[in-house]
Formats: C-alpha cells, structure tokens, sequence
C-alpha cells in the first residue's frame, strides 16, 4: 500500500514540474485543428491539421508543374481550399519529399512503396507569427483539412500538441 501511495505521489510532484519545464522552454499548446493564414492566398483562414507524426507539412494543390525561371526549376500550382477560388501560385522548387504512398496516391510510373512530392516554402501565419515552412504540394481534397502541419513545423513553432484540444491558436496576424 506504501508503495502505491509512494508511485502516486511522485507523479503528482513531477506534474508540477513538467508544466514548469514547459513554460521555460516558451512552448505553447495547440489543438489537433488550428486555424492558419497563408500569406500567398491573402487574408484567408484555413483549416489546418496538426500531425507529429509526420515529417513534412503537406498543402492541398492541383494542377502542379514544374518549369524552369532564369535557369532555375520553380513549381506551378492551384492551391485547393473547399468553398474558395484561389489564384495560381508560383514558387522555386526546393527540393522532391518521399513519401509513403497510399493506394490513391500511386501513378503508373512510381515506385509502389513511396511518391515524390515537389516541396515549397509558403508563409503561414500561427498563433499571430509569421513562420516561413516547407510543406510538399498533393491534392488533399478528399481529406477535411487543407493543410497539414508536420513534426519540422510544429518545432519551429515551438509547439506541444493537445489532441483533446482545438483551435486555440490565435487565428490574426498582419500580413
């Protein structure tokens, strides 16, 4: 009985301390869902879904194609957001993701196992800060979320995700 009395009382002092430690690392909680800004598509809020456990943020876009500027491979895209009409952006290329492919993902001339997605950087506004973020471009119109933000970008926001939470992050920034 002792001992369980003893597990319990540790972690009740180490609670304390792990918010501590949060608040000096200047680390902020976020939802599972947050509401974001891209400064290419304007004043526009976006849903976006927070995910640990993928690497690379990804953007819901159609019509992607490469093409080269003063010598220098850039990407074509229709940025893809339910319920809006958004114009075609253009963005250097700054490198190919691979990424585990889904059945739905895979084209005719792909390895089985892994796609290549062409990677932008893109200005998303987070909690009222501008952050300038990779995310590969796939058309993620069957899925509820335009934007997924990924493990590299929540460490740059300096983020700890609650999923039991949601939109907590202010949604405003000056663009």
């Amino acid at each position: 009985m002792r001992l369980i009395g003893f597990i319990i009382s540790l972690f009740l002092l180490s609670f304390p301390l792990s918010m501590n430690l949060q608040a000096k690392q200047n680390k902020s909680i976020y939802g599972l869902y947050e509401q974001v800004h891209i400064k290419e598509l304007g004043n526009v809020a976006i849903k976006a879904k927070l995910d640990t456990g993928a690497l690379t943020s990804s953007f819901s876009a159609t019509n992607v194609a490469i093409f080269k500027k003063n010598g220098q491979p850039w990407v074509r895209f229709q940025p893809q957001v339910e319920g809006l009409n958004l114009p075609t952006i253009e963005k250097p290329l700054i490198r190919y993701s691979k990424i585990k492919t889904r059945n739905d993902d895979i084209r005719d001339d792909e390895d089985k196992s892994h796609t290549q997605r062409p990677v932008v950087k893109l200005n998303v506004c987070f909690d009222g800060q501008v952050h300038e973020i990779e995310v590969n471009l796939t058309d993620r119109s069957r899925f509820n979320y335009p934007l997924l933000i990924a493990r590299t970008a929540l460490v740059q926001f300096k983020a700890i995700v609650d999923p039991s939470l949601r939109y907590k992050a202010k949604s405003d920034c000056s663009l």
